[in-house]
């Protein structure tokens, strides 16, 4: 059997590009954001076709939308989209007599038989992991409130692309209009929220309600490689002296706010910082995640900034990069960059917001400086300044349902121009 080439890559689109824009519940047609293992899908009534009341199930990274497009999909992304597929379906069949779903590729394929080549999208359309979801019955009733179905005909193939000139009801898309989708989703939501639970114990969380979860992230006490200016990293030092008493002294900062999860990297500055913080008859809530540590410096770790600074000052100017240059930027191989910090600590607040519910109320991190600043730099860069960060320093982060990361509020962080601070990356 001869094996066939992919090009995965020749293809570019613009940001603005109708497949590339996130999902979000505040938009009118989104029905449901699901989430199985490690991917993400939006629920959604299709936009351009009301036929069967339709519906469109796709794999979506929001904050990465080109990384869901023109490549193949792991058994784990496509046994998620059967998961929700399977919901959705099952809610529909609450609404009508018959209920259907369907998984095409989307004729972006195109395949050369001399070359054995797999072409993945075109310029116009790319391909994406998606199912559909419609129901069947009276094309002329009113299953939902003063909407009628408008199809499928009974007894009739669905044409989805309604390329079928001589067929009623395959001849052309129907329209919405913005009440109808408004009560299409509101009626789905309803039946959603009634079933989704059984689907927890496959792996699959359903939202969908814009519900938010309030994040602080602190950073631990000081320690002697602290005051040292020595870079730690993942070394597990103990804080000093001063360090405990920032910890503790983090109980008036804190006070009034009722935590109801805490968790901790698992390096003992940051775990003994979140001891001292909650007091001997909390600390058992306590949970620990090395998704948390410290940024990983390798072969630096224990040198010192001043030796560290002029090997970054002699290698490239930071000053002149873009956003994504930055956060991407590794100095050695055995460095993590802020993009790899950033994407951990996302696996940490996407867990939370899974496994939170509406009525839960915020959620303590006790972590470290440059983890901070992977979040900082991220959400608000600025080329040519630098992140300060102290010990004890914290952040309140708000967490939407769509992953939509907001920074309410900081203290003990501040921006400085390059040249005003000592060295701060």
């Amino acid at each position: 059997m001869s094996k066939t080439n992919q090009s995965t890559n020749s293809l570019s689109y613009s940001s603005d590009h109708w497949a590339l824009q996130p999902y979000s519940l505040t938009n009118s047609n989104v029905i449901a954001l699901a989430y199985f293992e490690q991917s993400d899908y939006a629920v959604c009534i299709h936009p351009e076709d009301k036929r069967g009341y339709r519906s469109i199930i796709r794999l979506i990274k929001n904050d990465q939308m080109i990384s869901t497009i023109n490549r193949e999909y792991t058994s784990s992304e496509r046994i998620g989209l059967a998961l929700v597929m399977a919901l959705v379906t099952e809610a529909y069949t609450r609404i009508l007599p018959i209920a259907q779903n369907a998984v095409l590729g989307n004729n972006a394929h195109s395949f050369d038989p001399k070359t054995s080549t797999i072409q993945l999208g075109t310029s116009e359309e790319p391909i994406f992991l998606h199912g559909h979801v419609f129901g069947r019955g009276n094309p002329k009733e009113h299953y939902i409130e003063n909407i009628p179905l408008d199809g499928p005909i009974p007894g009739m193939i669905f044409d989805l692309r309604a390329q079928s000139p001589h067929e009623p009801g395959n001849d052309k898309r129907v329209s919405w209009t913005p009440d109808e989708i408004n009560k299409v989703v509101h009626r789905l939501k309803a039946e959603i929220d009634q079933i989704h639970n059984t689907y927890k114990a496959h792996g699959l969380t359903v939202i969908t309600q814009n519900r938010f979860v309030d994040i602080y992230m602190v950073r631990h006490g000081e320690t002697d490689w602290n005051t040292a200016n020595k870079i730690q990293g993942h070394t597990d030092t103990q804080l000093n002296t001063k360090g405990k008493l920032q910890a503790q002294q983090l109980q008036e900062k804190f006070a009034g706010i009722d935590f109801t999860k805490v968790v901790s990297s698992d390096l003992i500055r940051a775990r003994l910082t979140a001891e001292l913080f909650l007091g001997p008859d909390k600390s058992t809530m306590i949970e620990t995640s090395p998704l948390l540590r410290e940024r990983c410096f390798g072969i630096w770790e224990g040198r010192s900034f001043v030796e560290f600074k002029s090997h970054v000052d002699q290698t490239i100017n930071l000053d002149n990069m873009t956003q994504e240059e930055y956060v991407s930027f590794k100095w050695h191989d055995t460095i993590e960059s802020y993009f790899d910090v950033y994407e951990r600590i996302k696996t940490v607040i996407r867990s939370i917001l899974i496994s939170s519910s509406a009525s839960e109320g915020p959620v303590l991190l006790l972590s470290h400086g440059c983890v901070m600043r992977a979040i900082l730099y991220s959400l608000k860069f600025q080329s040519g300044y630098r992140w300060e960060v102290d010990n004890g320093a914290s952040l309140k982060l708000r967490v939407h349902a769509d992953g939509q990361i907001l920074l309410a509020a900081c203290e003990g962080v501040k921006m400085h121009k390059s040249n005003e601070i000592f060295f701060s990356f």
